[in-house]
């Protein structure tokens, strides 16, 4: 009896030392370990509450992003102060694959081609269907850039006046912002730096606008080829376009590509594309504060 009195009090130890062992498994149930009952800066807050807001519009990543807020808000996000922008090429071949006139319901299917290979790229991001908006937020969650493409791409509403290009991209920093929490410093202008169809709506505009984002803490960024536009051809001649366009030896090449409606050619086209900059040696990445900056020529 008093043997198995002393087996059954040694079996209680040894569980207590089991669990002790165990302790900090749990933790994250606990929420020490993920910060959640933390007290968070003010600028976790900001990024906190936004995130929640996105529970109602689709965006599946509210309790992620309370938990867990991302760092690359005080990288990314636009700020006046800052003026630390790269313009020497990288010392390795790196192309920067970025994506215009989305979200739409082709976003999914390039975020699917990305992620298949693994590559992170980076979305230029319009108002134009607010029924997609909420693929923002994925996108920056699977660790793609978003910059902004003002708000409805239209030329003669975006470029009526500086004030009108002002006021435009203005609402679609409102909706990226409610869609990762912050305003992202990366722009590119509809056409280009280079576009000279402004010049039907205001003379000089993209010369004072090209000043004026910069001043403020944005940088615009054109790019150094283009596989075209996946609406007007087959997938076929944007592979061809996009090996003719890129046989230069470029170290750094910011890669024009499009994610709006009616782009499906570009989808069809984007894993050759991709196959072609990896047999060309090119390595991929988002853009970021460190990426070689693309000036064109400013036509107006």
């Amino acid at each position: 009896m008093k043997k198995c009195l002393a087996c059954t009090v040694l079996a209680v130890l040894l569980c207590l030392g089991i669990l002790c062992a165990c302790g900090h498994a749990p933790a994250s149930q606990e929420g020490g370990a993920d910060g959640s009952q933390q007290q968070a800066s003010p600028t976790q807050t900001d990024l906190e509450s936004t995130s929640s807001s996105n529970a109602t519009d689709g965006s599946s990543s509210a309790t992620a992003q309370q938990q867990s807020p991302d760092t690359r808000a005080a990288d990314f996000a636009v700020d006046p102060t800052r003026k630390d922008w790269n313009f020497e090429a990288p010392a390795t071949k790196t192309v920067y694959l970025t994506f215009d006139d989305g979200p739409s319901e082709n976003t999914q299917r390039v975020l699917d081609v990305l992620d298949r290979y693994g590559i992170k790229a980076t979305f230029f991001v319009t108002g134009m269907h607010p029924d997609y908006f909420p693929m923002i937020a994925k996108c920056h969650e699977a660790g793609h850039t978003i910059g902004m493409h003002t708000y409805t791409h239209d030329y003669d509403k975006v470029y009526a006046s500086v004030d009108a290009y002002w006021n435009d991209l203005n609402q679609i920093a409102d909706v990226v912002r409610s869609q990762i929490g912050y305003v992202p410093c990366f722009i590119r202008f509809p056409g280009g730096s280079s576009n000279t169809i402004s010049a039907n709506y205001t003379k000089g505009i993209m010369t004072e606008l090209a000043q004026e984002v910069q001043d403020a803490g944005y940088q615009y960024y054109d790019w150094d080829a283009s596989c075209g536009d996946g609406a007007e051809h087959t997938a076929d001649e944007l592979v061809e376009a996009s090996m003719a366009d890129t046989s230069y030896g470029y170290k750094s090449i910011v890669f024009l590509m499009h994610d709006g409606v009616a782009k499906e050619s570009t989808v069809e086209a984007l894993p050759r594309i991709i196959e072609y900059f990896k047999q060309e040696g090119y390595e991929f990445a988002p853009i970021d504060r460190s990426t070689c900056v693309p000036h064109h020529g400013i036509g107006n």
